[in-house]
């Protein structure tokens, strides 16, 4: 009651109040009041009074309604008390307890890095400061990133926004300075003469004057150049990378990444002021612009790229133009256009000014797309001009960055049509058009472009010139009885063998020819140990070995995991992610059915590769990138198993040098199939690297080792590293394996034999129909063969019908001196040499390729 007269009386003294700041001082004690605990007590009160007196329930009252809303304060007070309580209780146990470490998020080795033997400056020159986590960059998602705050149009137009804002670079038109240069106008005027002295021969000098054929082959010299010219447009480029970000976001669901380590050692590299010579391994036609896309993106200046003149398709080709390509003759080895030097000096002018005019250059040293996912040998046309450019002076020096891409699902379709002998279909417009549209409207799942480390080509050059093993005079060509010397030559044969090209000059030196070559094969051999192997190169290589006969998916999924934890343990990239499981599911559904069939369903269902040669031919393309990883140790077992075979009596020991000399006969069998190691490492040293990773997987094991032999075997090998004075050490001669026959040894052995078994499959049938014929009529006649084995059930490798491993059996048996090679009315023709022309000779010769294709127990 004192309550209610205190209310009235503040209302009387309102209004005899005047002022406007007095009725709002009065407003607010008033509110308070009505809000304070007393009021809404009383209020409470009077509210269930009422209520019962109107004969109303009270669940519903006005006390029901304030106490409803004093629990949830009391709630929230409550929440922040428990809260309070939980953190002393955590830090008291975080004193009291053990200290558990925060989750890590996951790492990848470091990859790409140059060297440590050749190129020690590049190794740390371009290094970036933090540590390289192994984390991968999406470019696709570049432009949503910077444009994440901007205004509406920004955020939904972030693609064209990013595109719009790309630095603007200056690309100058070379074309003059190669017309004036000095060797072009030498070549036409060589050029000239033979013309003019063909012309006095035919009985015309009075009719034709010098003046005349001079503007006619000036002429012809500046139409060449202008079709090897590129036409780089900042503008076509801008395009090009927008449409690119649509197309790659309709084909890589799984998106197109790189490694962000890479980006900043490029960074690093590129503010040297040298010329970046970007030289990728080719899968697909979609590398032209991926590379160049990924360092436009990502900021860095797009090189001008070499491309094959049968990419100059209507349209297509002059969009590749204004991007930066570049047109070359595929070939001219061998062709109409090796007489042609004109064409030659002007290739050779457009590239050096090209980089003295501080543009990025990016060629494909492979020359073409592999045909079977393994890398191919180099083709060191281009480099050699780069080389020719640091070592007269016209650059003071170049980084070479080796650049790797790869695929879940290859974009350009497979090669199947191709490995079975049929002619390459040449592309139109319309033909180009039909690919993309089929391109666009299928998922390849996710795209990786790596960037190795920047190396300085004067630091390589720099390096061969102390490798002692290749500067011993060139011999004859080593031929399968007189190879008693393996360990020495094979190194300096193989390069030997190898180093050939058409833009060689006439007087380069053999020596020069072969340090090209090196440097070309430690290029392939850097990218091909840095490319990241997606699931279904994994997949794909246990299918074709370990579940060979099909294996349920969990028991698939365990494979593959056992795999990647042993690619991951010898430094390789995985380029994907999460558990095993997962990602053989998502390897299968991208391979899709053509390649893999499912016989049952449930726990009892089998996944094995579909029985077709089509089928495993594909599937062998994703599988070989891990073939080249294992050739080593693979070669190694075959030459174990070659050993046991032999010999009519059950074998179970074997000797170090036996071993080792098998094997390195393999090796030249396989030379134009692998490269098997940097050329600054012995080949015998990779064989007893692959020996010890035999003794480390329990395969074989040391018979009794003598005190300190294993110290010796180390301490001798890692003396031959350092000091490349020795070149034949001696090995110990006591040293011997015995193999084991566990059942993890016999699997990982049956593992290691079906990774090169279809390779040699290849071979032996090759030299089985060896007669004279034309290339063409004897490659159909032994791919019909191998298909007629397969069909009958003689030979179950369907991937060993391949043209490519017939064409570099033919290649060996020419260096051996078995086959000759030559051309006649325009076609390519192979006759049997002598004294290989008889049956018993040639079979002895060949048998050095039968013993590795044995009959053994455990492929049956």
């Amino acid at each position: 009651m004192d309550t209610m007269i205190s209310v009235w009386t503040m209302v009387e003294h309102v209004r005899v109040a005047s002022g406007a700041a007095e009725l709002a001082i009065f407003t607010a004690i008033l509110y308070w009041f009505f809000t304070s605990s007393r009021v809404a007590d009383m209020l409470e009160v009077v509210g269930e009074r009422v209520g019962g007196w109107c004969g109303r329930d009270t669940s519903s009252s006005l006390r029901q309604a304030v106490r409803a809303r004093r629990r949830q304060h009391q709630e929230v007070y409550a929440k922040l008390e428990a809260d309070v309580t939980s953190r002393n209780t955590s830090l008291y146990r975080v004193k009291e307890g053990p200290v558990v470490p925060p989750p890590q998020p996951q790492t990848r080795p470091p990859a790409g890095l140059a060297c440590a033997r050749c190129a020690p400056l590049s190794r740390d020159s371009w290094q970036v400061n933090s540590t390289d986590t192994g984390s991968v960059l999406n470019i696709l998602d570049i432009g949503r990133q910077n444009f994440a705050n901007g205004g509406v149009v920004s955020r939904y137009l972030c693609d064209l926004a990013q595109c719009c804002n790309l630095h603007n670079y200056d690309y100058k038109d070379v074309v003059p300075n190669v017309v004036k240069d000095e060797s072009v106008q030498r070549s036409i005027e060589e050029a000239t003469q033979e013309e003019l002295r063909k012309a006095r021969q035919g009985g015309n000098a009075d009719k034709v004057e010098y003046a005349t054929i001079r503007r006619r082959i000036e002429a012809r010299a500046l139409k060449v150049i202008q079709d090897i010219s590129s036409a780089m447009s900042n503008n076509v480029l801008k395009f090009v990378a927008w449409v690119c970000h649509k197309a790659i976001r309709r084909v890589a669901g799984g998106g197109c990444a790189t490694r962000a380590a890479s980006v900043d050692r490029l960074r690093r590299a590129n503010a040297a002021g040298l010329p970046l010579v970007f030289v990728p391994l080719h899968r697909s036609h979609f590398d032209y612009i991926l590379v160049s896309f990924t360092l436009y993106l990502t900021g860095l200046r797009p090189p001008l790229v070499a491309a094959g003149d049968n990419m100059r398709i209507p349209f297509f080709g002059w969009f590749l133009r204004g991007s930066g390509a570049f047109y070359i003759r595929r070939r001219m080895e061998g062709s109409d256009y090796q007489s042609d030097p004109t064409y030659k000096s002007s290739l050779r002018s457009y590239i050096l000014n090209s980089l003295a005019a501080h543009n990025n250059l990016e060629f494909f040293i492979e020359g073409g797309r592999t045909r079977t996912g393994k890398p191919q040998t180099p083709k060191a046309g281009i480099l050699s001009v780069i080389m020719d450019a640091y070592l007269d002076g016209t650059i003071d020096d170049a980084l070479l960055v080796p650049v790797t891409l790869n695929y879940d699902k290859l974009v350009d379709g497979n090669f199947v049509r191709e490995q079975l002998g049929m002619p390459k279909q040449m592309e139109t417009f319309w033909s180009a058009l039909r690919g993309i549209w089929r391109t666009l409207n299928t998922n390849h799942g996710s795209i990786r472009v790596d960037f190795n480390q920047p190396i300085s080509l004067k630091e390589l050059v720099t390096s061969f010139q102390k490798y002692n093993h290749y500067k011993a005079p060139i011999e004859a060509p080593l031929s399968p009885p007189n190879n008693n010397n393996l360990a020495v030559n094979l190194d300096r044969q193989i390069l030997y063998n190898h180093s050939h090209s058409s833009l060689y000059g006439a007087d380069v030196s053999t020596e020069h020819k072969m340090m090209v070559e090196a440097i070309g094969r430690h290029v392939v051999y850097d990218a091909a140990q840095a490319t990241a192997l997606m699931c279904t190169n994994v997949v794909s290589y246990v299918l074709l070995t370990e579940a060979r006969r099909g294996a349920s998916v969990t028991a698939l999924s365990s494979a593959v995991a056992a795999r990647q934890a042993a690619l991951l343990r010898d430094g390789r990239d995985l380029g994907y992610t999460g558990d095993a499981l997962h990602a053989t599911r998502h390897a299968l559904d991208t391979l899709g059915k053509g390649l893999v069939r499912r016989e049952g369903s449930g726990s009892r269902g089998i996944v094995k590769a579909q029985s077709s040669i089509a089928a495993s031919l594909e599937l062998s393309y994703y599988a070989n990138t891990l073939v080249a990883h294992y050739a080593a140790p693979a070669i190694v077992a075959t030459a174990l198993e070659s050993l046991l075979t032999s010999s009519q009596e059950a074998v179970t020991e074997v000797s170090q040098d036996q071993l080792v000399e098998c094997s390195l006969q393999l090796c030249e069998v396989l030379s134009h199939e692998f490269i098997l190691c940097a050329p600054c490492l012995r080949i015998e040293e990779k064989v007893l690297d692959a020996i010890d990773s035999l003794l480390a997987s329990e395969v074989i094991s040391i018979v009794k080792p003598p005190p300190g032999l294993r110290e010796e075997e180390w301490s001798r090998r890692m003396a031959q590293r350092l000091d490349e004075l020795d070149d034949s050490p001696a090995r110990p001669a006591s040293l011997k394996y015995t193999v084991h026959s566990t059942p993890a040894a016999l699997a990982e052995r049956r593992r290691l034999l079906l990774t090169v078994r279809p390779l040699l499959e290849a071979y032996a049938a090759t030299c089985r129909h060896l007669q004279n014929a034309t290339m063409k009529q004897f490659v159909k006649l032994t791919l019909d063969s191998l298909t007629d084995d397969f069909t009958h059930n003689k030979m179950v490798y369907g991937e060993a019908v391949s043209t490519d491993a017939i064409r570099n059996c033919l290649r060996l048996l020419r260096q051996w001196g078995v086959i000759e090679m030559y051309s006649e009315n325009k076609e390519r023709k192979l006759r049997v040499s002598a004294p290989y022309d008889s049956a018993a000779t040639l079979d002895h010769v060949c048998n050095n390729i039968y013993k590795f294709n044995m009959d053994s127990p455990l492929l049956k």
